[in-house]
């Protein structure tokens, strides 16, 4: 079979399967498992492929016909244009996280080094470590309480240099008590209601963990408890940073509110309120 056969094919798998752009996920699918990319595929549509490259390339395309994300396919997503190890224990990182990522490098700014910082629901590591690597005045305690989880995102701190300012920590926020206040949080936590994980798309109700989508009822739970723990996890003039789902940002902002912050919501790219910020002080340097 060479390899205009195979894309065929694998199209048709893809189509059947109500997979979007059928033809461009059958290239990227063959691009990743001959580790060429997409002009090489295009431009080399008679060469013959090896049984084994055939197997594995059908294996794959399996997977993504069940509605598997490319990115677990591929174990890598980039995010703040740096390669993230990703799998199924952990949440892949999305552009909007950017957001939250990019006004915490701003915040970090006013305050003096060392930044000591804490990252709630670390996952794969994205945040904590894209703050370790643009910043190198930061060290930063991350927690999360799956240990799968915590072993990606050490692996991805390794990856980037940044494992030295990083203390990875087995930990479950409700629990969590901080040795010494920060001068920064920040979270991306769950914040899906329970009630609603079913209508997600299939690729992330069926594939990324549950724990790191589940926000209880309403999908407030966790910022319930990150702004109870406020006055104990920050600094007199310390600062907090949450991404948040369409519509929450007036209640994360209320709670904000309450514990006496000066409050400003963030709009991602596409003009959606997507990180609320909070700080017992002026909030950007």
């Amino acid at each position: 079979m060479n390899i205009k056969e195979a894309l065929e094919t694998a199209g048709k798998i893809l189509k059947s399967r109500n997979i979007q752009t059928p033809v461009r996920e059958a290239g990227v699918l063959l691009a990743h498992v001959i580790k060429k990319d997409l002009s090489y595929i295009y431009a080399h549509s008679e060469e013959k492929l090896s049984d084994e490259l055939v197997r594995e390339f059908f294996d794959v395309v399996g997977k993504r016909g069940s509605g598997m994300p490319f990115q677990y396919i591929s174990n890598r997503q980039e995010f703040m244009s740096l390669d993230f190890y990703v799998d199924q224990n952990c949440l892949i990182p999305r552009p909007d996280t950017e957001i939250l990522v990019e006004a915490a490098l701003k915040v970090i700014k006013k305050y003096q080094s060392p930044v000591r910082i804490l990252d709630i629901g670390t996952g794969s590591g994205a945040i904590a470590v894209s703050i370790a690597y643009y910043d190198k005045n930061t060290v930063i305690d991350a927690i999360d309480i799956s240990e799968n989880a915590l072993e990606i995102a050490a692996a991805n701190a390794a990856k980037h240099g940044v494992e030295g300012r990083i203390n990875f920590i087995n930990a479950d926020i409700r629990h969590f008590t901080a040795k010494k206040p920060y001068a920064v949080v920040v979270s991306n936590p769950p914040y899906i209601p329970s009630g609603e994980i079913e209508n997600l798309m299939p690729e992330v109700a069926h594939f990324e963990p549950l724990i790191a989508l589940d926000g209880g009822e309403d999908g407030m739970d966790f910022y319930r408890v990150i702004a109870s723990k406020l006055e104990s996890l920050l600094t007199s003039d310390g600062t907090v940073l949450t991404e948040v789902g369409i519509g929450q940002d007036s209640f994360v902002m209320e709670l904000f509110e309450e514990k006496g912050m000066n409050v400003e919501v963030l709009k991602d790219l596409a003009g959606i309120n997507r990180v609320v910020v909070g700080c017992f002080g002026k909030i950007f340097p």
